[in-house]
């Protein structure tokens, strides 16, 4: 994959990102497993990104993705 491909990927995975209708430390049940689950999709796909390519910068991807 290219830059541009792990640019693209990160920028949808940030519109998808769940939108909090309180205060993060006032997340009820159901906001917080949409967080979670979030977080962990990002997660997987970073890491098999960097499990393909060992230059891909996973806290890089994480931030542009809008989980860090």
């Amino acid at each position: 994959m290219t830059r541009k491909d792990y640019i693209l990927i990160a920028n949808a995975l940030k519109l998808a990102k769940p939108i909090a209708k309180h205060e993060a430390y006032a997340l009820d049940h159901n906001e917080r497993l949409c967080f979670d689950t979030f977080r962990n999709a990002a997660h997987s796909v970073a890491n098999a990104f960097a499990s393909d390519n060992p230059r891909f910068d996973l806290e890089r991807f994480l931030k542009a993705a809008g989980v860090k």
